[in-house]
């Protein structure tokens, strides 16, 4: 049996997007990338073309550290690396910075104390690997330089293992884009 021929009238219309970038969960989304398994919200709308292209380079930009999309809070994404807004803090991942400060106070002969995670990225894989941009105070520094912003890539199993990948300073960003500190190539150490 041939397949009946499509004269456009059965095609769904496709709904405007919303301002906040969201296409209607029954849209046949042209410009969805159909190989990629994200881009979606929890409850099955499609992420607009634009979004999707504007999470992508902060992904690559900030090496998954740094995604910040001004969606509306109630809006939870499934992509490769999620942002756990409002979750920043909770006991999970105060522990892996806690750990990392510690790590990187070791190798570095240095005493930074822990003061506050500014924001958690997540991705799963038989757990959780951790991107976390946190602030620490340096016990030995004058206050007015005492608190700097680090960045850790840390695993947590889910049979509970943890582990610190690397602990740094942030890097600050140079807009050149191609630029990155010596050993800190995030998805070859993830693969490791």
């Amino acid at each position: 049996m041939a397949p009946p021929e499509n004269d456009g009238r059965g095609k769904k219309k496709l709904e405007e997007e919303s301002s906040n970038g969201v296409v209607g969960s029954n849209v046949a989304d042209s410009d969805s990338d159909s190989d990629h398994d994200y881009g979606m919200y929890v409850d099955g709308r499609s992420m607009s073309r634009k979004l999707r292209e504007e999470y992508n380079r902060q992904v690559d930009e900030s090496e998954g550290f740094d995604i910040n999309l001004g969606l509306p809070l109630e809006v939870s994404v499934v992509a490769p690396i999620n942002p756990q807004w409002g979750f920043e803090n909770i006991p999970r991942y105060t522990e892996l910075s806690h750990m990392a400060i510690d790590d990187f106070n070791s190798q570095n002969n240095k005493r930074y104390e822990f003061v506050k995670n500014l924001t958690v990225n997540t991705s799963l894989a038989a757990g959780f690997w951790c991107r976390i941009t946190f602030q620490a105070r340096d016990a030995d520094a004058a206050a007015s330089d005492a608190v700097k912003t680090f960045q850790t890539l840390a695993w947590w199993g889910i049979d509970g293992d943890k582990e610190i990948i690397f602990c740094r300073l942030k890097k600050q960003s140079s807009g050149e884009g191609g630029e990155r500190p010596p050993d800190s190539n995030v998805d070859v150490k993830a693969m490791q």
